[in-house]
């Protein structure tokens, strides 16, 4: 319970006292999703492992046994006194240093670590998610730990945990073939060792900066997930008639698709629909809070609909 209630209160939840048929706001407007801490956390260890792989690299590479043999004119294709580089290496033994850099991206950047942080981040959106609800109606009678222990939450988990275990495992296997290619070509074209660690050490930056974007989008996507999967739950176990409450990242770096959306009052079909298309979810910040509809089919918002929808007028126009 102590490890849940730490993550919400790093997802910005904040109960409206006094007010508990409106909805609950994070106190972040520009990163309403929350989970920055958790993100940062795991962004540093994959970076940490990918430097950890891209050391040894570059000292299993400058090992390779090499000669350098320059070129005359007399030989058709090179350009006169062309130095390249013969390195003496077996395409057996290339083809092992290339599988060793497979075996270490798994240990050092294991996929079980960002599917461990992505389920953190789930239980904290789901724990979000009870507070909102709970603070919206005295309907919702559930507590967090019966939650995370029924079996319709525990089959969501699973779900997400193993869909990011597959995603980690593709990137090591694309960054391996990608260093594995930067190897072989280098050595099958000669190239100069500072070129072929240049290429390296590039390849490795990409791959960081893809890390990242796989981190900071999963942990948000989790966190959203979580609300999501909670809110629809209500409707149909408890009948509780609720819909989301979409609240935009109110910062320089939104997207105008979701600037626009902010204050809008969707159903969960409606937010999945969205985030399943190209790109929508990467890097996203925005979030969605559940919201009580009132028998006129309307959402119960108070003073918080006017609010909302000043925030988004005065955010547009700099679009």
């Amino acid at each position: 319970m102590t490890a849940i209630y730490v993550l919400m209160l790093s997802v910005g939840a904040s109960v409206v006292v006094g007010m508990p048929k409106y909805p609950t706001l994070p106190r972040n407007t520009e990163n309403p999703v929350g989970g920055a801490r958790l993100q940062q956390q795991t962004v540093s260890r994959l970076k940490r492992g990918l430097r950890d792989v891209r050391r040894w690299v570059l000292k299993r590479f400058e090992e390779i046994p090499k000669r350098e043999i320059t070129i005359n004119a007399s030989v058709p294709g090179y350009l006169v006194n062309e130095t390249r580089y013969d390195y003496l290496i077996s395409v057996e033994e290339l083809r092992l240093i290339i599988e060793e850099i497979r075996r270490r991206l798994g240990i050092e950047v294991p996929p079980d670590y960002m599917a461990a942080q992505t389920v953190l981040a789930y239980e904290a959106g789901t724990g979000t998610a009870v507070a909102q609800l709970a603070a919206l109606t005295d309907d919702y009678t559930r507590e967090i730990t019966q939650v995370l222990a029924s079996e319709p939450w525990q089959r969501r988990v699973a779900l997400v945990r193993s869909r990011v275990f597959e995603q980690m495992e593709s990137f090591n296997g694309d960054t391996a073939t990608d260093l594995g290619r930067v190897l072989s070509q280098g050595v099958e074209d000669g190239l100069n060792p500072r070129t072929v660690a240049k290429d390296i050490r590039a390849r490795f930056g990409i791959a960081e900066r893809r890390a990242e974007t796989i981190a900071r989008t999963e942990i948000g996507s989790a966190l959203r997930r979580a609300t999501r999967d909670e809110n629809q739950d209500a409707r149909e176990r408890l009948g509780i008639n609720t819909q989301l409450l979409w609240l935009s990242a109110l910062s320089p770096t939104t997207r105008a698709s979701h600037a626009r959306k902010h204050s809008q009052v969707l159903t969960a079909q409606d937010v999945a629909e969205f985030y399943s298309q190209g790109g929508e979810s990467v890097n996203c910040k925005c979030s969605q809070v559940s919201v009580l509809i009132g028998d006129d089919g309307k959402p119960i918002l108070g003073p918080l609909e006017a609010r909302l929808e000043k925030q988004r007028a005065a955010f547009e126009p700099d679009r």
